[in-house]
């Protein structure tokens, strides 16, 4: 059965400053004419006058579907959650739902600050469609769910944006929802609200009901949906299995990120100066520079050096840094007898043999010190790269952390006496 149809939906808005009654007159009789009228930004310069958040999508999402919707910002993916849960209307196209739909766009979104908590659940479950008898039965776990009652009895100006978020989305899936349209709502809260919300969410999946799911957090995305539909510009990009659409999507982002990074090496940069980096580059095994590596395949960072005075036995250091998170993954090391005197200039390679790290995007830290790392001789980035994930490599869709080792599994049945 088909929860969601939308049926070649294009959605537009006017661009430029907010109309007046004669902007609205004048524009009617420009369309009369068979032209839009001109539309002027802040600094007058003439724009477009529409703009298409979304545009020609057709999509069927099936009943007890739990579905991804990715893409970066702008990309029309919040207005296709409004445009089926009617807070807007296509500009052409039809969008059909099928049963009671629960949108979490902004939790908290109906409660009002001046009343309590409790008077809030009454409040909101109206606007969701509940009965006071409803909420009345349904009214403890709601509150146990958000984990509030403590407060529950004190006006909700006082809460955190954490709590107003925990109650907002308890009493929103405790609504008996047939749809339910999540937008980045669990980057509200701690990390025990997120897992446990993605739990009933998933819950809901399991009994049937229909989920849409939006989050830039794509190992969410992954856990919660099967299936993924990327949207770019206003079009839905690609829509397929979970896996395959995340790591498209994440290959593209990586690709993006490289291309808009300049690898040259750091103008401010830290260290006594005897000896620094000239070029630092990323290559394959026949010395061509890369920006792409394969999950588990060489990499080879390739560092050309300039020693303004001589230098006895320096150490270099190259340290793989996690872009997103800031967190350096592994570190390596020569050791002072790697190194002879240096009083010129050269080159030396730091050869990873095999890569276990996830697809994301990487950046270089390059340290030289002197034999017993006590003086910096220099301290700045090198260039980023991305790794990305290959058919056949070892792992898991549902997989954590930074490395990716090798595992396997066996199971030795034990006979029951």
């Amino acid at each position: 059965m088909t929860a969601i149809r939308l049926d070649h939906v294009s959605k537009r808005y006017r661009a430029g400053r907010s109309r007046t009654v004669v902007d609205v007159i004048a524009s009617a009789v420009e369309r009369l004419r068979g032209r839009e009228r001109d539309v002027y930004g802040t600094a007058r310069r003439q724009i477009r006058a529409t703009v298409f958040a979304l545009s020609d999508v057709s999509l069927d999402v099936a009943q007890g579907t739990g579905l991804g919707i990715i893409g970066p910002n702008g990309a029309g993916k919040t207005t296709l959650l409004k445009l089926i849960s009617r807070v807007t209307w296509p500009t052409s196209g039809r969008v059909q739902v099928a049963g009671h739909v629960v949108s979490l766009i902004e939790l908290g979104a109906g409660f009002h600050p001046e009343l309590t908590g409790r008077e809030n659940v009454y409040l909101g479950g109206g606007l969701f469609g509940l009965t006071r008898r409803e909420i009345d039965r349904r009214f403890e776990e709601i509150v146990q769910f958000a984990e509030v009652e403590p407060l529950i009895d004190t006006p909700m100006k006082r809460y955190s944006s954490g709590l107003y978020a925990r109650l907002g989305f308890s009493l929103a899936i405790h609504s008996c929802p047939d749809i339910v349209l999540v937008d980045e709502v669990l980057a509200v809260g701690d990390a025990a609200f997120r897992r446990r919300a993605l739990e009933r969410l998933r819950q809901l999946i399991a009994e049937g009901k229909t989920v849409l799911f939006i989050s830039h957090d794509l190992w969410n995305v992954r856990r919660l949906c099967d299936r993924i539909v990327w949207m770019d510009e206003g079009r839905v990009r690609a829509s397929g299995a979970a896996a395959e659409i995340a790591d498209r999507y994440m290959a593209e982002v990586n690709v993006r990120a490289i291309a808009n990074e300049q690898n040259l090496l750091q103008s401010h940069r830290g260290g006594t100066g005897e000896i620094r980096f000239t070029d630092v580059a990323v290559v394959d095994r026949h010395g061509r520079p890369i920006a792409l590596v394969d999950e588990g395949a060489e990499l080879v960072v390739r560092a050309r050096y300039q020693a303004s005075s001589q230098v006895a036995s320096p150490i270099f250091q190259v340290a793989i840094v996690d872009v997103e998170t800031g967190l350096t993954v592994a570190t390596a090391t020569s050791s002072s007898s790697d190194s002879p005197v240096l009083e010129s200039t050269g080159a030396v390679d730091c050869i990873f043999e095999s890569l276990p790290l996830r697809p994301r995007p990487y950046v270089l830290r390059m340290t030289i010190t002197d034999a017993h790392q006590l003086v910096s001789y220099d301290v700045t980035a090198g260039p980023q790269f991305a790794v990305t994930a290959t058919n056949g490599t070892t792992g898991q869709s549902g997989d954590e952390g930074v490395v990716s080792l090798p595992y396997r599994f066996e199971h030795a049945a034990r006979v029951l006496s």
